[in-house]
């Protein structure tokens, strides 16, 4: 049963958001953001040959504090966001369509789900299922969507302001730092601090994407 809700979860999100969108601005083209969730597919194999190759070193599981920080911070969380990153800013931002922070986070959060929908498939049936595994596995669909809003603000604003290169970068350092934690708190089993941090996580992304609707506000 927790396989199948942790495999329904990624794609379900980005449906039932697809849906939320459709009714919001009724008659606009959504085959970008459609393609936005197929590039988080496609990325995902590098993230995937990343975990691979992680646990053939065997820094992937709980068998220290200096293996978990790496597997944390650079296997997982920079390879992870990353490869959301690289088609978010070198495809998706040119468009234009990609006009701010808003739809930045739509794009983002599109490629996020398309990366955690694959990658949860990878989880459940190819993985070594290190540390705290129904917890992550459960929760990949809605944290890479948290993170996928900090990104996406940031990388909308840079497209807004003209100024993608510090943005952008802002957005990927943020995520990566999220996302990290996030994994660390979870292959400590640290079950406390991992609410403390998504509840501190569920926080930051409300306060942007309140500045997100503010931007929107304005620019009418």
């Amino acid at each position: 049963m927790v396989t199948i809700v942790g495999l329904l979860i990624s794609p379900l999100i980005f449906l039932f958001f697809l849906l939320y969108l459709k009714y919001r601005i009724p008659g606009s083209d959504f085959n970008l953001l459609i393609k936005a969730f197929f590039w988080g597919c496609l990325f995902s194999i590098p993230v995937i040959l990343a975990d691979q190759a992680a646990h053939y070193m065997q820094i992937d599981g709980a068998r220290s504090i200096r293996r978990m920080i790496a597997y944390s911070f650079v296997v997982n969380a920079f390879v992870i966001e990353v490869c959301k990153f690289l088609p978010l800013r070198f495809s998706l931002a040119r468009k234009i369509q990609f006009s701010g922070p808003n739809p930045g986070i739509h794009f983002s959060v599109a490629v996020a789900m398309g990366l955690a929908t694959i990658f949860a498939v990878y989880h459940a049936y190819f993985s070594d299922r290190s540390g705290a595994d129904n917890v992550y596995f459960l929760s990949i669909g809605p944290m890479n969507a948290i993170l996928g809003i900090i990104m996406g603000f940031f990388v909308g604003m840079g497209k807004l302001r003209k100024n993608l290169f510090i943005d952008s970068m802002t957005g990927l350092i943020a995520t990566i730092f999220f996302h990290g934690i996030y994994r660390f708190t979870l292959l400590t089993q640290d079950v406390t601090l991992f609410w403390l941090f998504a509840l501190g996580a569920v926080f930051v992304v409300g306060i942007l994407i309140f500045k997100s609707k503010q931007i929107i506000a304005e620019s009418y």
